[in-house]
């Protein structure tokens, strides 16, 4: 008894019977309709239902139908994996092309690294020289004149500015008056750096650039001008770092 249980649940479940149901539904759908909501007497309520239906729509056609549905679902996937097959290939051919081009990028990054590492070893090598030719110089006040100089030139050259503070040092340095104003409008705050306007457009923006010009001023880079507080001019150390970077 069981296994003829498990045979019946097998052929309900299979996709033939499933789409024969779904047609004896779709064709008969009135004759059920009229037999489920009627009011008349059983034998009215089945004459109506036998005036809706008939035995093709019963039997034959729900039969048909399924099978041809069930046969014909593989090619229709067939047909499908084919129309997709276009899209798909030019969506994995992106897919591989941007991760190409993403490794590209890592691996010029990681050789931009190396570069920067292999110039900065240099430099110390090159430095690591320079200081035991100094130290063969015999005259020890031309030795410690160029010490100082030298001293004075790498603490230039290795100066550590944030970038807003690189910009607006930049920016001022490259018109021949060196200026940087803060002029304080009613309703706009900015700084003005050479042509060039920072800090316009937020409050924090314009707090960050703020911050950039005290830390030149810190750096004695800039000094105030008059008692406003709204113009700052580049130093002579200000103009000298400017050339360096």
């Amino acid at each position: 008894m069981k296994d003829v249980v498990d045979a019946i649940n097998s052929r309900i479940k299979s996709p033939y019977f499933g789409y024969a149901v779904l047609a004896f539904f779709a064709l008969n759908w009135r004759g059920i309709f009229l037999l489920a909501v009627s009011t008349g007497s059983p034998a009215e309520r089945l004459q109506l239902f036998d005036t809706e239906t008939s035995f093709w729509s019963l039997a034959i056609l729900p039969l048909i139908i399924g099978a041809l549905v069930a046969a014909s679902t593989h090619w229709l996937r067939y047909l499908f994996l084919l129309v997709a097959k276009k899209p798909l290939g030019l969506i994995e051919n992106s897919n591989l092309e941007a991760e190409h081009r993403k490794f590209i990028r890592q691996a010029e990054l990681e050789q931009v690294r190396a570069d920067l590492a292999a110039q900065r070893e240099s430099e110390l090598i090159d430095r690591a020289k320079r200081d035991e030719s100094i130290a063969e110089i015999s005259d020890e006040s031309k030795k410690k004149e160029l010490e100082e100089e030298i001293k004075k030139i790498r603490n230039e050259r290795d100066v550590k500015l944030s970038e807003k503070a690189r910009e607006l040092l930049l920016s001022a340095a490259s018109e021949d008056k060196g200026v940087i104003m803060t002029p304080k409008t009613l309703g706009e705050q900015s700084i003005q750096a050479g042509k060039k306007s920072f800090g316009k457009n937020s409050k924090r923006d314009y707090a960050e650039y703020q911050s950039a010009l005290n830390e030149l001023v810190t750096s004695r880079y800039v000094q105030p001008v008059g008692h406003k507080g709204e113009i700052y001019e580049l130093t002579h150390e200000g103009w000298q770092l400017a050339d360096a970077l």
